[in-house]
C-alpha cells in the first residue's frame, strides 16, 4: 500500500473549503485505519485523511455503507480497503486486527466508533451499560492492544471522546462515563508509548450534527437551543472535527502529547458563564 499523490475527480488538487489554498498533503506514504468509518465523524475523518494523502482502511459494522464511503474518498491512491467488524464482541475485535495486520503497516489510528443513547440514570439496563462500555471503552482498548505492534516510531493514536467526559448531561450517565473513561485511557497510553515514539491524544466533540443525534436535533426548538448554548452559535459540522483529528494526527503536534483537545464551540464556556440552558 503506497500513499500515491493526491488529486480531485477533475484531476486538480483538492482545496481547503472557503480558501483557494490546495489542501496539505501531509499524510502521503502513511497508512491509517479509522473506526466507525461507514457515517458521521468516522467518515469525515476517512475523508479528510484520504485528501491529506493518505491510504484509509475503514473499519465498521456494515459494509455496504462502508463500500460508499471508500467509494466517496478522493485522489489518485485507490489502495483504500474495508474492515468490518462488530465491536462489542472481541472475538470480531481479533479476527478485524489480523484484516489489518494483512495491510503490513500502520501509521495512524483513529477510534471514533461509539454508541450513544440518552437515558435516565434511573432506567438504564446492565445490558445497556454493558453495550456502552463495550463499545465506546473496550473495543478501542482492545484494538490498540492488537494492532500495537504495526505501529512505529512517530505514530499516532487518536481516541473521540466527548464534552459528556467532562461536562455532566443529563441523561448520559452511561455515555459520559464511558467517555471519561477513554479520556483516562489516552492519558495512560500516551505515557507508556511515548518512549516508543508513538502519540497519543484525544478529542472531545461537543455538540455536533451527526446521525447518531439526529433524534435529538429533531425535537422542536432543540437545536435553537443548543445554538444559543455554545460560543460559536452553531452546532459543529464533521468538518470540523475531522480537521481537528487530522492535526492531532500529523506531524503538526509533534509535540502535542496526552491531551483531549475540546472541539466544542466553547459549550462549557458559554454555560458557565451566562447560565445559558445546557
Amino acid at each position: 500500500m503506497s500513499g500515491g499523490g493526491m488529486s480531485g475527480a477533475d484531476g486538480a488538487q483538492p482545496r481547503d473549503p472557503g480558501t483557494d489554498a490546495p489542501r496539505a498533503q501531509r499524510f502521503v506514504g502513511r497508512t491509517a485505519l479509522v473506526t466507525g468509518a461507514s457515517s458521521g465523524i468516522g467518515a469525515g475523518v476517512a475523508r479528510r485523511l484520504a485528501a491529506e494523502g493518505a491510504t484509509v482502511i475503514l473499519l465498521g459494522r456494515d459494509e455496504s455503507r462502508l463500500a460508499q464511503v471508500r467509494a466517496s474518498l478522493t485522489g489518485q491512491d485507490r489502495a483504500h480497503r474495508t474492515v468490518t467488524a462488530e465491536l462489542g464482541d472481541p472475538a470480531s475485535i481479533t479476527a478485524a486486527a489480523q484484516a489489518v495486520r494483512d495491510a503490513g503497516k500502520l501509521h495512524v489510528l483513529v477510534h471514533s466508533a461509539g454508541v450513544f443513547g440518552p437515558q435516565p440514570f434511573a432506567e438504564i439496563s446492565v445490558e445497556t451499560l454493558d453495550r456502552v462500555w463495550a463499545v465506546n471503552v473496550r473495543a478501542p482498548f482492545l484494538l490498540t492492544q492488537a494492532l500495537l505492534p504495526m505501529l512505529r516510531r512517530g505514530s499516532a493514536i487518536v481516541f473521540v471522546s466527548s464534552v459528556s467526559g467532562r461536562v455532566g448531561m443529563i441523561g448520559q450517565s452511561a455515555y459520559g462515563t464511558s467517555k471519561s473513561a477513554v479520556d483516562g485511557l489516552a492519558r495512560t497510553l500516551a505515557v507508556e508509548l511515548a518512549p516508543d515514539g508513538i502519540r497519543v491524544n484525544a478529542i472531545a466533540p461537543g455538540y455536533t450534527a451527526t446521525p447518531i443525534n439526529a433524534h435529538l436535533r429533531a425535537q422542536p426548538g432543540r437545536t435553537e437551543q443548543l445554538e444559543a448554548a455554545i460560543l460559536a452559535g452553531r452546532l459543529g459540522q464533521v468538518d470540523d472535527i475531522a480537521a481537528s483529528i487530522a492535526f492531532l494526527a500529523s506531524d503538526e503536534a509533534g509535540f502535542v502529547h496526552g491531551i483531549t483537545l475540546a472541539v466544542d464551540g466553547g459549550y462549557p464556556t458559554s454555560h458557565i458563564q451566562t447560565g445559558r440552558p445546557a
